[in-house]
């Protein structure tokens, strides 16, 4: 059992106070800086307060266009309390962002912990704080109102579970990380590389939960996976180039991830963590920076490379932790903002639409978010993350055409989208005059498709110019 002694017991109280004082301060300089896809979250919590379920279009059959379960059950409870959504997602992120941090800072206390040493654990722990304090693409997690930073707290808790070598914690652990974020059933998978878990009560309920979350969704949604996991293109060896690119970029961002192969002999995490890094040659990695899809890992494994280092060299860690943190603080640093411009401009189209049209306008997009959850209004997602059929189609963009930008954007179905005939599409593209067909642009595949047949005389659309503010002109096309 844990029991630290008071001089580690109040490293973990200090760095975690040091965590929460950069999570907070960071988040009061980005306040409301979040990605467009907090507000699919957000859409599919208000369907939910509505007694529609959980559907992205209210009347439609549920389809399962969100990352995380667990976030979007707590987004759920929380806006119970208040009806302040985006307010709610940024509190939700900054409170996961410091639970991560201690989670990890107690779990390298614990790795580090040695009685003939008293001063190895305090050492790792707060060479741990200091590391995640300092980096600015840790703490983003707070503002950007999405799952990361819950399954950055999932997964440490986790490695904290493991740590302590509690079975029946660290299975209540996995089966959490597994509805935090699909990746997450890496850490049911991985249970028997511990002796203490090759038992059959401990994987019978580990594998038995996994099952029935798998029957539930299939109950609910009629899918055995998510559909965002068929709207994800990927597979081919590009998507294999660009993954590799993308592992290349993860561990540049976090080097300290790569020391945590010195605490190899706890194999479980470091194994995860290793899978978890495969996957991206399937998948192709993300269009985002900020190496988002491996952050959830990374406080995890920055306490064990901290735990692993102080042991050989109780010196090196906090040297070690401050050299990476510097680093961190000025490569990753990220000047104070609001919400983007861009998905200012989205909330603004959604609320035009809502303004100027009547209820049950079909509107087909890419940027779901903000525009669905301004307008109210149907959409139809031009890229299948809430579209079964899209999702399904398996269209992506030619393989010389693939880069970075398209990655989670690939799918595609002109044929299908033009059959549900939406009274708008809405582009991307925005300048400050007004927009016509001869110099009509596309922002993504899905849209380049359309515009051709819109050119072509195919498809009965003309253009509709939409002027957001004075001097920002949206084009979007409107049924003839």
């Amino acid at each position: 059992m844990f029991s630290p002694k008071p001089a580690t017991r109040l490293a973990i109280a200090l760095g975690t106070l040091v965590v929460a004082i950069a999570t907070i301060m960071f988040a009061r300089g980005h306040w409301n800086t979040i990605y467009d896809d907090a507000l699919i979250y957000l859409r599919y919590v208000r369907n939910l307060h509505a007694g529609c379920g959980p559907t992205f279009n209210c009347g439609q059959p549920p389809v399962e266009g969100f990352t995380s379960p667990l976030y979007l059950a707590v987004l759920w409870f929380v806006t119970s309390l208040s009806d302040q959504t985006i307010w709610w997602t940024q509190l939700v992120g900054i409170v996961c962002v410091i639970l991560a941090g201690a989670l990890a800072i107690a779990t390298a206390a614990v790795l580090a912990r040695d009685d003939d040493r008293r001063w190895l654990a305090p050492v790792a722990a707060l060479s741990t704080a200091l590391v995640l304090a300092l980096d600015p693409y840790v703490l983003l997690d707070a503002s950007i109102g999405m799952e990361t930073a819950l399954a950055a707290a999932a997964l440490a808790f986790v490695a904290l579970a493991a740590a302590l070598r509690r079975p029946w914690l660290l299975v209540a652990a996995a089966i959490i990380a597994v509805l935090a974020r699909p990746e997450g059933v890496l850490c049911v998978i991985a249970l028997p590389v511990l002796p203490e878990l090759r038992r059959v009560r401990y994987l019978a309920v580990a594998f038995g939960a996994v099952v029935a979350i798998t029957l539930a969704r299939y109950a609910i949604f009629g899918e055995l996976l998510p559909n965002t996991y068929y709207a994800k293109s990927g597979g081919t060896w590009r998507h294999a180039a660009l993954g590799a690119r993308y592992i290349a970029d993860c561990l540049i961002d976090f080097p300290l991830c790569i020391a945590a192969v010195l605490a190899w002999r706890a194999r479980y995490v470091p194994l995860i963590a290793l899978a978890w890094l495969a996957f991206f040659l399937r998948s192709g990695g993300d269009t985002f920076e900020y190496s988002r899809l491996w952050v959830p890992l990374v406080p995890a494994l920055s306490a064990l490379a901290l735990a692993a280092v102080a042991r050989r060299a109780l010196v090196a860690a906090p040297i070690l932790a401050l050299v990476v943190g510097v680093r961190a603080a000025v490569a990753h640093h990220i000047p104070d903002q609001g919400t983007s411009p861009r998905v200012v401009d989205w909330m603004l189209a959604g609320t035009y639409v809502r303004e100027h049209y009547a209820p049950g306008t079909l509107v087909a997009t890419v940027p779901i978010g903000a525009i669905g959850y301004y307008s109210q209004e149907p959409i139809l997602d031009l890229v299948g993350l809430t579209d079964r059929t899209i999702a399904r189609s398996g269209n992506s963009v030619p393989a010389e055409l693939l880069t970075k930008s398209w990655i989670g954007h690939e799918r595609n179905d002109t044929a299908y989208v033009l059959s549900r005939a939406p009274r708008l599409i809405m582009t991307t593209m925005q300048r400050a005059t007004p927009w016509t067909l001869a110099d009509a642009k596309a922002g993504f595949w899905a849209d380049w498709l359309l515009l051709q047949e819109i050119r072509a005389g195919r498809a009965p659309y003309h253009v509709k110019d939409v002027e957001l503010r004075p001097g920002d002109h949206l084009l979007m096309f409107e049924r003839d």
